[in-house]
């Protein structure tokens, strides 16, 4: 891989090789939440602009139909340092309404045009005038116009929304925060079946992700083993994740090349088990999770990263991959805040590993190849910041360096790769340990807007096309699903909540984390 130009490789794997854990119900004749001719049950689906608590869904009027997702294989593409399509486009054709909701109520309908808001044309892009309405809508009295092209002609429709009170002009803080919270969690508990969630991208092993993930968001939300109103769906989810771990995935030996990816599931595990344990006051780790932890540490390369799986190199050629040394540190810290024990010898090299891919900012790179070296992101180098600081590991002058590039570049979630969710999730965790203006930055810079449009009337937060799922025609976050996605924003918004009340005592570390040492400063 060369940069800033540089070939990205996207790998979507497993719908052929993974079936349902449970029947879905048909679409809607609205064919929310992934368009018409879109198929839940496949990855058939469409990535489109979600368009928050209106309850539609839309493409670029501008730009050729988005294909459906691919099954399987592989997309290159391009990649330049342009943020392309990410201020959202100037007209959006509507493809998909939530049946019941408030745009449907008010007579929107599939293929018509939205050019404007409240008067505002998208000439500057329709994200931020979107969602300045809606957070302006639901505060004052819970009216807005969209201004409309309908058979050709312009028109205007009025939409009704609930009025939450000024509130809700701050989705991020206090009342509006715990609703968009409580709305996350109940909507991954009527979701969760036998435990888990049905499969979608990476078969078994994915669903296992997910189920760790949710299981994090209801922790986040105050609930343990042994309180709050999730307590029977974190046991469930417990169940379900261990026995997750013993299946066989089918994904491993598929076509004879190494397609094993189960270290992700393992690293989730550990994050997902030993927070668990934290929240619910057990005082000696279990066998199960310290056979995870061994399990994560025979796993590292000889190099200290960490591959998808063990096998050697994967399908596509190469090995390590540093968003996955994140997940694996970060599981390896829940493992040793939770009194497993850890080879000190592993953290090491993985540390040594990630210092290795960085630049002089400190910022971890992809991998330590040729043009994967020296390119940080914020999820990298959140996800291993924070893992530094549970491990007690603070004062070292790596973990300070990475904490000086996280603060620097807290809102940077636009230069990650593959999964635009994941950045979002791991630099929302960092941003809630770094204090009040890391936080505040990493809101105003964006997220705040996306979260506004990431709601649904249905409780969940939607997916949304980014610059390199509009190069590629494909979205990760598309493939995986709602659950992955109502999951990450559901354990941000827990990780930014008031302290004795859910939140992430271990992931988190806040009361390891040092104070900024100044030494990096702007952006990229």
């Amino acid at each position: 891989m060369s940069a800033p130009s540089r070939t990205f490789v996207a790998l979507l794997l497993g719908a052929a090789l993974a079936s349902p854990l449970v029947a879905q119900k048909p679409a809607a004749p609205e064919m929310w939440p992934w368009g018409v001719g879109a198929d839940a049950n496949s990855f058939t689906r469409r990535d489109l602009f979600n368009l928050g608590a209106l309850g539609a869904k839309a493409w670029d009027a501008d730009l050729p139909e988005p294909s459906l997702e691919r099954s399987s294989g592989q997309r290159r593409f391009e990649s330049s340092d342009e943020k392309e399509g990410d201020h959202g486009p100037k007209r959006l054709v509507v493809r998909a309404l939530f049946g019941g909701g408030p745009a449907q109520k008010a007579g929107l309908a599939l293929d018509e045009v939205i050019v404007g808001v409240d008067g505002q044309t998208f000439d500057g892009g329709c994200f931020e005038p979107l969602a300045k309405a809606l957070q302006r809508a639901e505060a004052v009295d819970g009216k807005l116009v969209l201004q409309i092209e309908r058979g050709g002609k312009p028109s205007d429709v009025v939409i009704k929304l609930k009025k939450l009170g000024a509130h809700a002009s701050t989705p991020e803080l206090g009342r509006m925060r715990q609703q968009l919270l409580d709305d996350a969690l109940e909507f991954l508990a009527q979701r969760q079946v036998g435990g888990g969630f049905p499969e979608t991208l990476g078969g078994t092993n994915g669903a296992v992700v997910q189920t760790c993930l949710a299981g994090l968001a209801w922790i986040g939300g105050g609930s343990s083993l042994s309180k709050g109103k999730h307590k029977t769906n974190l046991a469930s989810a417990q169940s379900f994740v261990l026995r997750g771990l013993e299946a066989p995935d089918r994904m491993r030996s598929a076509g004879g090349a190494n397609w094993d990816q189960t270290t992700w599931g393992y690293a989730h595990a550990a994050i997902f088990l030993g927070e668990l344990q934290l929240a619910s006051g057990q005082k000696k780790p279990s066998a199960e999770l310290q056979k995870i932890v061994d399990t994560l540490c025979v796993r590292q390369e000889v190099s200290g990263g960490y591959g998808h799986g063990p096998g050697g190199k994967n399908a596509l050629g190469y090995v390590e991959l540093n968003i996955l040394a994140a997940y694996v540190a970060c599981g390896l810290s829940l493992g040793q805040q939770a009194g497993c024990k850890v080879d000190g010898a592993v953290l090491d090299k993985l540390f040594g590993y990630c210092e290795q891919s960085a630049g002089e900012d400190g910022g971890v790179g992809y991998a330590t190849g040729s043009g994967q070296k020296g390119h940080g992101n914020i999820g990298r180098t959140a996800g291993a910041w924070l893992a530094a600081l549970g491990l007690g590991r603070g004062e070292q002058s790596y973990t300070k360096k990475m904490g000086d590039y996280v603060r620097a570049h807290i809102a940077e979630v636009m230069g990650g790769h593959a999964s635009l969710q994941q950045h979002m999730l791991l630099a929302g965790l960092a941003a809630s340990t770094a204090g009040k203006d890391a936080a505040a930055a990493y809101w105003a810079g964006g997220l705040q807007r996306d979260l506004t449009l990431a709601r649904a009337p249905d409780g969940s937060l939607q997916p949304r096309p980014w610059h390199e799922s509009l190069l590629m025609q494909s979205n990760t976050d598309v493939s995986v699903g709602e659950v992955w996605t109502t999951a990450s924003w559901a354990i941000v918004l827990g990780a930014h909540g008031d302290a004795g009340k859910g939140g992430f005592a271990g992931w988190c570390a806040r009361k390891a984390a040092p104070a900024a040492s100044g030494a990096t400063t702007g952006a990229r």
